[in-house]
C-alpha cells in the first residue's frame, strides 16, 4: 500500500468517526494543537482537473451570452445613455446641430399642465389596472381551481386574449365602441336604451375609464394562470388540517391559501404596474391622446412631443422622468410586498 492510499484510508476512517460522534477529530486536544490542518493536501491532480473544466465551461457560457449581451448594450444601454445626454439639449430630432440648455427641459416639464395630466392618467391606468387585474384574476383563478371537468377549455378561453397583441385588440374595441355603427351602441339602441349610447372614445369624462377597462381585459390572462398555478401548488394537507380544526372556506382562504399566494401577488402586481406605467398602444389606436390631450399617458406624451412636435430633447427629458417614476414606484411596491411575503 502506498503512502497516498494509506492517507486516503485514514481520511475515510476519520470522516466516518466524525459523522457518528458529531465532533471534530481534534476536539478536546491540548492547547497548541491546530485543528484546521487539511487531512488531504491541496493541489491534487483531480482538483486541478476539476478547476480546469470549470474555467473552460465558464468561457463556453460566456461565449453563448456574449452575442445577446452585445446586442442589448447596443440597442438598449447605449441609446438610454444617449437619451440622458439629449435631455439637456434643444435637439429637434432631425437636424445634426443642437445646443445644450441645461435643465430647462426638466423645468418646463415640472410646470407643464399637459405633462401633469399625463402623469395623472398614467397613475390611474397603472395603479388601477394593477389592482383590478389582480382582483379579477384571483377570483377567476379560484373558480377555475374548483372546476373538475373542462378545466383545460376554460383555462384556454381565459388565456386567449393575452395571445393577441394590444394593437389588434385596441383596433377591435375601437370599432365596437364607435358611436354611429359600433356593436355596443347598436345593441343599446336595439334593446330600448338609446339614451345609454355614448361616444365612448370622445367623451372626456369617461375616456380614461374606457381605456382602463380595455387594458384590464387585455392583461388578465397571464395573471390568472400565474394565480392558478400557485393555487394548485398549495399543499392539500394544510387545507385539510384547517378544515379538521373547524375552519370554514373563508377562513381557509384567509389563513392558509392567501399567505401561500404571497409570491404570486408580488410577481403579478409588479408586472401589472410596469405594464400600466408604459401604456401606449391602446391610447395610440383608440384616441391618439384625445379629445385634445385628455387621455394622454406619459408614454404617449413622450412619443407625441418627441416625434410629432419635433422636440426630441424635451421628449428625452420626459422619458428620463418616466424611467425614474417606474423604477422608484416598482422598487417601493416590490419591497413592501416582499416584506409581506416574508411575514407570510
Amino acid at each position: 500500500m502506498t503512502d497516498q492510499s494509506a492517507l486516503q484510508g485514514q481520511t475515510q476512517v476519520v470522516g466516518t468517526a466524525v459523522r457518528l460522534s458529531g465532533e471534530g477529530p481534534l476536539d478536546g486536544a491540548p492547547d497548541g494543537v491546530r485543528d484546521d490542518v487539511p487531512l488531504v493536501p491541496k493541489g491534487t491532480a483531480g482538483e486541478k482537473r476539476r478547476t480546469g473544466r470549470f474555467r473552460s465551461g465558464r468561457w463556453v457560457m460566456l461565449g453563448f451570452i456574449a452575442p445577446a449581451l452585445v446586442i442589448y448594450l447596443l440597442m438598449v444601454i447605449v441609446p438610454s445613455l444617449q437619451s440622458l445626454q439629449l435631455s439637456f439639449t434643444d435637439w429637434d430630432g432631425i437636424s445634426p446641430d443642437y445646443d445644450y440648455v441645461g435643465v430647462a427641459n426638466y423645468e418646463e416639464i415640472l410646470t407643464s399642465g399637459r405633462f401633469w395630466n399625463a402623469v395623472r392618467n398614467t397613475l390611474i391606468l397603472g395603479l388601477g389596472s394593477a389592482v383590478i387585474i389582480n382582483a379579477i384574476s384571483l377570483g377567476v383563478a379560484l373558480m377555475l381551481d374548483k372546476v373538475g371537468r373542462w378545466q383545460g377549455l376554460f383555462r384556454t378561453a381565459v388565456y386567449l386574449p393575452s395571445l393577441v397583441s394590444a394593437f389588434i385588440l385596441a383596433t377591435v374595441w375601437k370599432y365596437l365602441l364607435n358611436y354611429n355603427f359600433g356593436a355596443v351602441n347598436t345593441f343599446l339602441r336595439d334593446a330600448g336604451f338609446p339614451d345609454w349610447a355614448r361616444d365612448w372614445l370622445g367623451d372626456s369624462s369617461i375616456v380614461v375609464g374606457v381605456i382602463l377597462f380595455i387594458t384590464c381585459f387585455t392583461l388578465g390572462g397571464n395573471t390568472t394562470l400565474i394565480y392558478l398555478a400557485n393555487l394548485q401548488s398549495v399543499p392539500q394537507e394544510l387545507i385539510e388540517a384547517a378544515r379538521i380544526d373547524g375552519a370554514n372556506s373563508r377562513q381557509v382562504f384567509r389563513h392558509v391559501t392567501w399567505p401561500m399566494l404571497a409570491g404570486a401577488v408580488t410577481v403579478n402586481m409588479t408586472l401589472a404596474m410596469i405594464a400600466g406605467w408604459t401604456i401606449f398602444d391602446q391610447v395610440m389606436v383608440l384616441t391618439s391622446g384625445g379629445p385634445g390631450f385628455v387621455s394622454e399617458t406619459m408614454a404617449f406624451f413622450i412619443y407625441k412631443v418627441g416625434f410629432g412636435e419635433y422636440r426630441a430633447g424635451f421628449g428625452s427629458a420626459a422619458a428620463i422622468v418616466l424611467f425614474l417614476v417606474v423604477i422608484v414606484s416598482t422598487v417601493a411596491a416590490n419591497a413592501y410586498m416582499r416584506k409581506r411575503e416574508i411575514q407570510a
